[in-house]
């Protein structure tokens, strides 16, 4: 960073846009999405070479949202999606929103889109922030803290693999057995992830068949054991059995991507477990088999 002491708001401007809003800033400020030096601050506040400026990824992507707008849009009135988030929603307490996501709806706001789960999240409750993310394509359980500390809980317990986490999707093609372990290493192409055997980090995922629901197609569960991105699907595609509606891993054509993050399970720093279900969605039953 190459910049003299200054406000903080200042320098958010040099280093996202001269176009982000003051109150687009001051409003992600407030709702604790820009830290410095791991703490809140505020937008006159001066910053510094030495300070280390976090700007939330969802915050990111809405500042380059407002920097590619080849003219300036009228806000979004995202209280209007308050109700839509109530019915998502399948668990809540005073630490965490866990939500049914449908397929199609991205976690994260993109440069193209502008409603997301956590910008719905923001609008029925300002302090929530996701902990983790799931495919735009892929269905059900998305958690959000309520507060700071929960969200940085939550960060260990996924990055030290404490969360218990179960898929349910439909694949096609002939599994080899009832139950079993793919464990094919990965490595990231360009915004995907392709099996790669010398330089790719380890990727582990079990299933087990839970029933035939058409002609060569099977319902199965999958845990990821490692956190890969697009894990669950490259592994089936891998295999020769991959998921139903999965156009970029050879999947058979569908309406939707039938993979559904179906539960997830793990412990608070004040022991409480938690364990929630999202219901798979009724379109499962409903693909068409191999004629």
């Amino acid at each position: 960073m190459e910049f003299e002491t200054s406000r903080l708001d200042k320098y958010i401007r040099r280093r996202y846009g001269k176009r982000i809003p003051q109150s687009m800033i001051e409003i992600a400020i407030k709702n604790g999405d820009i830290l410095v030096n791991g703490g809140r601050t505020r937008a006159s506040d001066k910053v510094s070479e030495t300070d280390n400026v976090f700007v939330y990824h969802s915050v990111c992507r809405m500042f380059e949202a407002v920097m590619h707008s080849s003219k300036p849009k009228a806000p979004v009135d995202y209280s209007r999606f308050i109700t839509e988030l109530k019915d998502m929603i399948i668990y809540e307490d005073d630490d965490l929103i866990i939500v049914n996501k449908p397929p199609g709806l991205p976690v994260q706001l993109g440069s193209k889109m502008r409603i997301s789960v956590d910008v719905m999240a923001k609008a029925y409750n300002p302090e929530a922030r996701l902990v983790h993310r799931i495919d735009k394509e892929t269905s059900g359980v998305v958690v959000l803290a309520k507060n700071l500390f929960t969200a940085r809980y939550m960060l260990y317990l996924f990055q030290n693999k404490e969360i218990y986490k179960k898929y349910m999707a439909v694949v096609a093609g002939k599994l080899s057995a009832a139950e079993g372990v793919i464990s094919k290493p990965l490595t990231r192409a360009g915004s995907t992830s392709i099996v790669d055997f010398e330089y790719g980090k380890e990727a582990v995922t079990k299933f087990r068949v839970l029933e035939t629901i058409a002609q060569g197609r099977t319902l199965i569960e999958a845990i990821p054991l490692t956190g890969r991105t697009h894990q669950i699907r490259v592994h089936f595609s891998a295999i020769s059995c991959p998921i139903v509606g999965d156009r970029r891993f050879n999947g058979p054509k569908f309406k939707y991507l039938c993979l559904h993050a179906n539960e997830i399970s793990f412990t608070l720093s004040n022991c409480r477990k938690i364990s929630v279900i999202a219901p798979v969605p009724p379109y499962f039953q409903t693909v068409p088999g191999d004629e």
